[in-house]
């Protein structure tokens, strides 16, 4: 056997049942191996930043680690905006990457593979040999799994073809979690018991089922209403007191209760400003934040007292705690049912079209109007643009695993590629796309026939107004002339149906009420050209 043979059946092992990638000397004969193997599904991309936002996209929505693979120099460059995004967003990735021949300084490919690694925040495994093959693998899975972040496994070109003798994969081991310590769980059933509104909050990492039914039963426990940040959004989907997303998202009703509160439970949220609205939702409150682990972010805001420790083990200890204490319930839910009622029924009902230039359509009502044609169950991939609050807002996912967020780095024009992984992983939802024009034409629409060729239950519902929406922003808040940030109008309707799409541009009233019957009676990819008013956009 030969060691791109013995890779592959170790991916297989690692239960990397989808490969993402795009094939160059240095990886095409591991490919070929993994796709003859049978046990998984090769998924060939048109861009190495596509195959890499594929993965991220797949580990998002499956809950495990994504697995990509591309050649060396150039296709590793082209994946650093890629694997920034993954290691800002904590996302598992094995990138499987070539390398040139070390020494052979005069390759027109060759570059310190593990400096620009290190720019994007990834961390690197380099492949010793093929005697340590799959014991240099199996350490890049289990730093993925364990550190939660995107690892380049560095694939020497010269190696391809060594001999290689099967050795035993090693499973990434489980981790057992206690909850947190018995002190730190009196304090926070102190402050609890002096509450009188308290509010308990769910994060990222505190979407599990067994951490759900926890919060939910401490909830219960301690009658106070359930939020989550964007990133857990539906995770408390049909609970009778939930407020939805607490920050800039937050509902009416949603924001006076958080106001309201006086302590907030914090689980598996790093309490970051955008769910915080700048600390104004948690200043001068009692903030008790309980994390599954002591990793740093820049993101953790300071809590009045932080634990660690399991989620669900920690939730069940502190009611546990309060009833042995007979601590009563606080009534910080008596009046919300009404108000709950009464936003359900508003957010039912399409708001009136306000008027826009000819040829366009005001952005909320639309986004509105599709989330009714659009099946329940679906994800969401929302692209980076001055539309996507719109978006998040009117397109909402009823279980976090639907949230496929593509914006921790800032950048525009990753949510296709992050879509393609996501509607090749499952195929009982569709998937949304929603992009702004300036971002959708930045992430290759040559990779649209991905989607096609797999034929995946892709809706792209695209902001097309014409312009940067930031830039445009910008510009028109100085009162300057906004022509740099416009973009040259493209049909993309048309430049979509040629690579496959079925398609449908909005204009109007009617023409969107055409869009809803495509989606509706949708037997492939759709692309919605939702055409708006780069003046009149609702943000």
């Amino acid at each position: 056997m030969k060691l791109h043979q013995g890779l592959a059946q170790a991916l297989v092992a690692h239960g990397a049942t989808q490969l993402y990638g795009l094939v160059g000397d240095a990886n095409l004969f591991m490919v070929d191996a993994y796709v003859d193997a049978g046990a998984g599904r090769y998924i060939a991309c048109t861009h190495e930043a596509n195959a890499v936002l594929a993965a991220i996209g797949y580990a998002q929505v499956t809950g495990t680690t994504g697995v990509a693979t591309i050649t060396h120099g150039p296709a590793l460059t082209n994946a650093v905006t890629a694997l920034a995004e993954a290691a800002r967003g904590g996302i598992p990735l094995v990138l499987l990457c070539g390398d040139t021949t070390p020494g052979d300084l005069q390759h027109l490919q060759n570059i310190d593979q593990r400096e620009v690694v290190a720019a994007s925040g990834a961390a690197f495994v380099e492949m010793r040999s093929a005697l340590t093959a799959i014991e240099d693998l199996d350490r890049a899975f289990r730093i993925a799994a364990h550190r939660r972040c995107p690892v380049v496994f560095n694939m020497r070109v010269d190696m391809m073809w060594d001999g290689f003798a099967p050795s035993e994969i090693a499973p990434v081991p489980t981790v057992t979690l206690a909850p947190a310590s018995e002190a730190g769980i009196e304090d926070a059933a102190g402050m609890l018991a002096s509450a009188r509104r308290p509010l308990i909050l769910a994060g990222r990492g505190a979407c599990t089922p067994e951490a759900r039914a926890a919060l939910i039963a401490l909830a219960r426990r301690i009658e106070a209403p359930l939020a989550t940040t964007l990133k857990a959004q539906g995770l408390f989907e049909g609970e009778a007191f939930n407020l939805g997303i607490c920050g800039g998202l937050s509902h009416a009703t949603a924001i006076e209760a958080i106001a309201q509160s006086d302590c907030i439970l914090a689980f598996g949220a790093s309490l970051s400003k955008h769910t915080t609205e700048e600390r104004a939702y948690t200043r001068g409150k009692r903030v008790v934040q309980v994390l599954p682990d002591m990793e740093e972010t820049p993101r953790l805001d300071v809590p009045s007292l932080r634990l660690v420790g399991d989620i669900a083990g920690t939730a069940r200890a502190i009611t546990d705690l309060l009833d042995v204490a007979e601590i009563p319930g606080s009534g910080a839910t008596d009046d919300l049912a009404d108000k709950l009622a009464a936003e359900a029924e508003a957010f039912a009902t399409v708001p009136a079209f306000a008027p826009t230039a000819p040829g366009t359509v005001d952005m909320v009502p639309a986004l509105r109007r599709l989330h009714q044609a659009l099946p329940k169950e679906r994800v969401l991939v929302a692209d980076l643009g001055r539309f996507v609050t719109t978006a998040w807002r009117n397109l909402p996912v009823t279980r976090p695993e639907d949230l496929v967020y593509t914006s921790h780095f800032g950048s525009i024009g990753l949510g296709l590629g992050e879509a393609i992984g996501t509607a090749t992983a499952i195929t009982d939802r569709p998937t949304v796309l929603v992009a702004g024009d300036g971002g959708f034409t930045l992430s290759g629409l040559s990779e649209l026939v991905t989607a096609v060729r797999e034929r995946a239950d892709l809706i792209v519902i695209l902001c097309n107004d014409g312009s940067y929406g930031a830039e445009h922003v910008q510009f028109t808040n100085r009162k300057m002339d906004p022509e740099l940030s416009m973009i040259a109008r493209i049909d993309f309707a048309e430049t979509c149906a040629t690579l496959g799409f079925a398609t449908v541009k909005v204009t109007d009233e009617s023409s969107l009420d055409a869009a809803c019957a495509a989606i509706e009676g949708r037997s492939g990819p759709v692309l919605v050209d939702l055409r708006l008013d780069a003046e009149k956009i609702d943000m």
